[in-house]
């Protein structure tokens, strides 16, 4: 049984709604303070203002990277991770270019993600799947490429497809995973209980919005 506070090191806390206030982010932030939280996931922009609020605080900032569809230019991923981490970041979740995978075109998307984590330097370097649009055999090369490329997770899904995180996409990324890299599940994830099933399978981290409401069962 794990404590709340060990649970709580597991989740990166999620605000990426892009209509968010700064009341609405200044209470996510505390709020992440409150219960140690892993990271906070936000915008970009916010980035400064998190490291400012967060400062002397065990909660880290994680930068999305790419958001929320992933087709930008390599080039524009690259500007965007250095400087997330340039204005505070410590982690970064990139969006591949899903269009490119589906086509085939792992080459294009090794590439890609060997830059980003080139970008990211010593920090934690996460790659967002959204298995929502993916058929096994995707999900599968997907893995793989992210362990050529030295990544330090792959992660489900951004949260903004109309499918989240499941079990059948989480255990084909634990497969090829094959210990090599972690995996991280994100999406639809809404009870202590669906976050532990998860944590049971052999998932490494969580994304979740509302993440106080998974430690208070409401």
């Amino acid at each position: 049984m794990r404590t709340d506070l060990e649970f709580a090191r597991y989740i990166d806390a999620t605000l990426l709604r892009p209509e968010a206030t700064k009341e609405e982010m200044t209470q996510h932030l505390e709020t992440a303070k409150k219960y140690h939280f892993k990271t906070v996931a936000i915008g970009c922009a916010w980035i400064p203002y998190a490291k400012e609020i967060l400062a002397g605080s065990d909660v880290g900032i994680d930068a999305p990277i790419g958001f929320a569809n992933g087709y930008n230019t390599t080039e524009a991923k690259v500007f965007e991770t250095r400087d997330a981490f340039a204005k505070g970041a410590t982690e970064a979740d990139v969006l591949l270019n899903i269009g490119w995978l589906r086509s085939g075109m792992y080459d294009a998307v090794e590439e890609e993600l060997t830059r980003f984590r080139e970008a990211c330097g010593d920090h934690v370097s996460k790659v967002i799947l959204e298995t929502y649009y993916l058929e096994e055999k995707d999900i599968r090369a997907a893995v793989r490429i992210a362990k050529r490329a030295g990544l330090t997770y792959v992660k489900t899904s951004t949260g903004f497809a109309k499918g989240g995180a499941t079990e059948e996409a989480v255990r084909i990324m634990l497969d090829e995973a094959a210990g090599e890299i972690q995996v991280k599940a994100s999406g639809g994830i809404r009870s202590r209980e669906a976050a532990d099933l998860y944590l049971d399978m052999g998932v490494t981290r969580l994304g979740a919005s509302n993440a106080h409401k998974l430690l208070l069962g409401v």
